[in-house]
C-alpha cells in the first residue's frame, strides 16, 4: 500500500472561513465584556462575519466538487484503458493457443 502525504496549503477559501469565524468570535467576546457598545454598524458585525464564512465555505465546496468531477473523469479514462488492455491480452491468448 502506498501512502501519499500531501502538504496542506492555505488558500483564499480557508482565509475567508477563518476570517469570518474570527470576526464573529471577537465580536461576541467584545459584546460579552462590554467593550462593544451598540451602534447599528457594530450590531451588523456578526452578519458580516457570517457572510464571509459562508462565502469561504461555498468557494471551498466548489473547489472540492471540481476535484471530484476530475476524479470521475479520470476513473472513466482508466476503465477505457483497462478494456483496451483486456482486449490486447485476449488477442495474445488466442494467438498463443
Amino acid at each position: 500500500m502506498v501512502v501519499i502525504k500531501k502538504r496542506y496549503h492555505l488558500d483564499v477559501t480557508d482565509i475567508l472561513i477563518w476570517t469570518g469565524i474570527f470576526i464573529i468570535t471577537v465580536w461576541a467576546l467584545g459584546k460579552a465584556t462590554g467593550l462593544i457598545n451598540s451602534p447599528v454598524w457594530v450590531d451588523m458585525i456578526p452578519v458580516f462575519g457570517v457572510v464571509v464564512t459562508i462565502a469561504g465555505i461555498s468557494l471551498k465546496i466548489g473547489a472540492i466538487l471540481q476535484k471530484l468531477n476530475q476524479v470521475i473523469i479520470d476513473v472513466g479514462d482508466i476503465r477505457m484503458e483497462i478494456k483496451n488492455v483486456d482486449k490486447r491480452v485476449i488477442s495474445i491468448e488466442t494467438k498463443a493457443d
